[in-house]
């Protein structure tokens, strides 16, 4: 049987905790289904070094190898794709939202990757097998969507691949997680563990710093189905909390209450907790007294900015009021609640900031996340960032630096980078302190204490490196 490694490299950032990657998972158990051995090598999952994972994969001897890689990822898997080139002699694959946001580029700017796919791609890799390893199936290079690959010198990008429908979706088998959990029936009974799904794929809104690897059509599964894997979560690792990973889970709408309905029906609401995305402009309040009963104990919320122009600027579609009315509702049903927001947006100002800054303290969530704005390519704010529009100066284009801990590729030409770094530290401190949250404030830098030293090191280098090149 013809062997895939599909690999996730080491972390290039802290990670604040470790969960199975579900792009490569569903990859996995689709050729599986289809034929193929398609094991999974995930180096932050279980905490390899870049030698332990060529290690591993070296053993495995796989006919061909599948990178996945974000944006700041892309030069660390093709150092190590080049790493596994050279030692087993087979072709590199690479996949993730990088090759798919850039698609010519990156196979051009990185020669050691053979092919790219770009999109969702299970039935590209299929029909790229099929064509490595079986002449007799009549495929060839050219006619496969959503394949980039090399034809001479030249980068040869195919037609994209259209979305897989409902219907295809509704018929995959369950993600592959058997590579992350083994076949242990109590391998997620610990306390802190939980099972990862989508209940949908797609996301609808427009979000100018969202580069949507899943389109924006919504492609939803059945609440059958979506109950039919929590039974299978339960019964094949001892899963009992879930974690829907979808863009926006908890939508306002009849199939969001099916969802719901049937969890309580079927008693899964008793037997699981779970948690998962929602809007402020989707919270009601019947609408997350259901979730509560179903079992929901945890949400998470998209702010962005405390500026409703700003709102309206980047596309998010939702007012500071909704915000607001959507903290009091979900925290009156005493669900957990975390909140996202980003310093840094187009035409953003010293007032802006301070409003989101002061509505980040304000809400007083369990818990927040600011960001600085990071130009991902594929997202408006990368086109408007190389035109030096929105007040932007594009500061960097090593891929490296395109990260969310430390990384340095975007400034406002009104606004200091330093000055939103103070404003992200003063969002923080001002939760917990102006909030009296002084032992929560010790738990979060104790729960993150591996990510801040990673930070601290890599300003630490940072700083070192530009004293000496002074």
């Amino acid at each position: 049987m013809i062997k895939i490694a599909l690999i996730k490299p080491p972390q290039t950032y802290a990670n604040w905790y470790r969960r199975p990657v579900l792009g490569i998972s569903s990859i996995s158990s689709f050729l599986e289904k289809n034929g193929f051995n398609a094991t999974i090598f995930d180096a932050v999952f279980n905490g390899w070094s870049e030698k332990d994972l060529v290690d591993h994969i070296a053993n495995y001897k796989p006919d061909i190898i599948g990178i996945t890689a974000m944006t700041h990822e892309i030069t660390q898997a093709a150092h190590l794709a080049a790493e596994l080139k050279n030692l087993l002699k087979v072709p590199a694959v690479v996949g993730g939202s990088h090759v798919t946001a850039l698609p010519e580029r990156t196979l051009y700017e990185f020669p050691v990757f053979d092919y790219g796919i770009r999109g969702e791609g299970e039935k590209s890799s299929l029909e790229l097998l099929r064509f490595l390893f079986d002449r007799g199936s009549g495929s060839d290079c050219g006619s496969i969507n959503g394949l980039v690959f090399r034809a001479m010198k030249n980068v040869v990008v195919n037609k994209p691949r259209p979305w897989l429908t409902k219907e295809e979706l509704e018929d995959f088998p369950f993600p592959a997680f058997h590579y992350y959990y083994g076949n242990d029936a109590k391998a997620l009974s610990g306390r802190n563990s939980y099972y990862v799904m989508f209940s949908a794929r797609g996301c609808p809104y427009h979000c100018a710093f969202c580069m949507q690897v899943l389109g924006r059509q919504i492609r939803p599964f059945s609440a059958a189905r979506i109950c039919r894997e929590i039974e299978y979560a339960i019964s094949r690792y001892g899963a009992h909390t879930i974690d829907f990973a979808d863009e926006i889970f908890l939508f306002d709408g009849g199939r969001t209450r099916e969802i719901l309905n049937l969890m309580i029906e079927t008693g899964l609401s008793k037997r699981i907790r779970w948690s998962g995305l929602t809007r402020a402009n989707m919270v009601s309040r019947d609408i997350i007294a259901l979730a509560k009963q179903a079992g929901c104990y945890r949400l998470e919320m998209g702010v962005e900015s405390g500026d409703n122009e700003i709102l309206k600027m980047i596309g998010k579609n939702i007012t500071v009021e909704q915000v607001k009315n959507a903290v009091k509702i979900i925290k009156e049903n005493e669900i957990s609640l975390g909140t996202y927001f980003i310093l840094g947006h187009p035409n953003e100002t010293r007032e802006t900031l301070r409003k989101t800054v002061n509505l980040a303290i304000d809400c007083n969530t369990d818990t927040i996340a600011v960001g600085i704005m990071v130009p991902y390519p594929g997202t408006a704010i990368f086109d408007m960032a190389k035109r030096g529009e929105g007040g932007y100066r594009l500061l960097s284009e090593k891929w490296s630096d395109y990260d969310k801990y430390g990384g340095k590729a975007l400034e406002l030409k009104n606004i200091p980078y330093k000055e939103l770094v103070k404003n992200q530290q003063r969002a923080y401190t001002g939760l917990y302190l102006r909030n009296f949250r002084v032992i929560d404030l010790l738990l979060f830098i104790w729960q993150r204490k591996q990510g801040l030293l990673y930070f601290i090191k890599k300003k630490f280098r940072t700083f070192g490196l530009s004293k000496s090149s002074g």
